[in-house]
């Protein structure tokens, strides 16, 4: 396959556990470019009814994730599912290495098939991108686990020769792990802004708080009505505010049995919804808040931040390192604290005017897009070119 000027592109070969609904996008984006690349995904349960663990329920998404894009499915044993070490694959070297494909893209290192691929990449000659999401604050790690991750990082080092950052706190975390500044380009995480774009419809005179999240113990949901009881202890007489939850998971039945019991009136739970029925949300709300305890990047921001809503998350949310600016589109607040994400809240009731930080959400999130991200790969192609 060549490009507009005749050249011969580089073949990349992404590997992927599942269809994923944020990757499709992007994936379709990079095809319609004119990039050749094919996605290997070693399973299909995703792109039919199935059931999500972290929803605690069956759910379908609305299109076809596969559809716009050269893809093949890999061979497996066993169940038909996901996990840790789930689907088992089978295939390591058939419709992988091939001798057009050039470069093995890979999202995750730290699961058994992706380790090996990583290493075989070495014996077939080819070269290797790595893309992945940790940062200092995305999961608990013990001293052991940190000096762990040095050692896996230096091994690994010697077999990968470009790891595309999705954000700067993943870029530090390379950066502190022994990985050279030069072998590190940024391939930011990024959503389908155009899909979001919408102009605003809240014709409800309350402000309207907006969270969207799978109800787990680490989305720190109970952090947030914590926050909310507080406040409306404060302005019980003047509830001009409301919050909308919407998702499912394992905490929902806890979350709206602590609503019942504060005789909190202001809350809304909705259930999961597709992306076309979640747009409608973030054309309603004024503000997004994603109060997680650990959260790798939190691609709802870059949704919400694309439909104009102003954000506030906690400080260890990945993305809030690159698009989350103090006093300009939204604040973070410490994680855990429950106080200190009411008083972030609270700004946002007594504001009149808050549109200067919607627009300013949309200004940031529309130079992190996936032209940047075809850009950062375009700026990995030619790296290893050239060495």
């Amino acid at each position: 396959m060549c490009d507009k000027h005749g050249h011969q592109l580089m073949k990349i070969k992404l590997i992927l556990s599942h269809p994923v609904q944020y990757q499709t996008p992007f994936i379709n984006f990079l095809t319609n470019n004119n990039l050749d690349i094919e996605v290997c995904y070693r399973s299909k349960i995703t792109n039919k009814m199935h059931y999500d663990p972290g929803f605690k329920k069956r759910i379908k998404w609305e299109f076809d994730l596969t559809k716009g894009h050269k893809h093949r499915f890999l061979n497996f044993i066993g169940p038909a599912t996901r996990g840790r070490y789930l689907p088992i694959t089978t295939d390591f070297y058939k419709n992988i290495f091939d001798d057009d494909t050039k470069i093995i893209l890979l999202h995750g290192n730290k699961n058994w098939y992706n380790i090996l691929i990583i290493l075989f990449s070495k014996i077939f000659n080819k070269k290797v991108f790595l893309r992945d999401e940790p940062h200092f604050k995305s999961a608990i790690r013990t001293p052991i686990g940190i000096i762990f991750n040095k050692i896996y990082y230096l091994i690994i080092n010697f077999f990968v020769d470009v790891f595309l950052s999705i954000g700067r706190a993943n870029k530090d975390y390379y950066l502190s792990n022994f990985i050279k500044k030069n072998k590190i380009i940024t391939v930011p995480y990024c959503v389908d802004n155009n899909f979001f774009n919408s102009i605003k419809i809240n014709n409800n005179d309350k402000k309207i708080f907006l969270t969207v999240a799978k109800f787990q113990y680490r989305k720190g949901y109970d952090i947030l009505l914590n926050s909310i009881k507080i406040l409306n202890l404060k302005y019980k007489n003047n509830l001009n505010y409301e919050f909308w939850f919407v998702g499912d998971g394992e905490t929902k039945k806890n979350s709206i049995k602590f609503v019942k019991e504060n005789n909190i009136t202001n809350v809304k739970f909705f259930p999961f919804q597709n992306q076309r029925q979640l747009k409608m949300y973030y054309k309603k709300s004024d503000i997004f808040i994603l109060p997680s305890r650990l959260e790798p990047w939190g691609l709802v921001i870059n949704e919400a931040m694309a439909s104009s809503n102003a954000i506030i998350c906690s400080d260890c949310v990945g993305s809030s390192f690159d698009i989350v600016k103090k006093n300009l589109n939204g604040f973070t607040f410490k994680t855990g604290s429950y106080v200190d994400l009411a008083k972030r809240i609270e700004f946002f009731i007594n504001k009149k005017n808050i549109s200067t930080y919607q627009k300013n959400s949309y200004k940031i999130i529309s130079k992190w897009s996936f032209a940047e991200g075809l850009n950062g790969l375009k700026k990995a192609i030619k790296f290893i070119k050239n060495k």
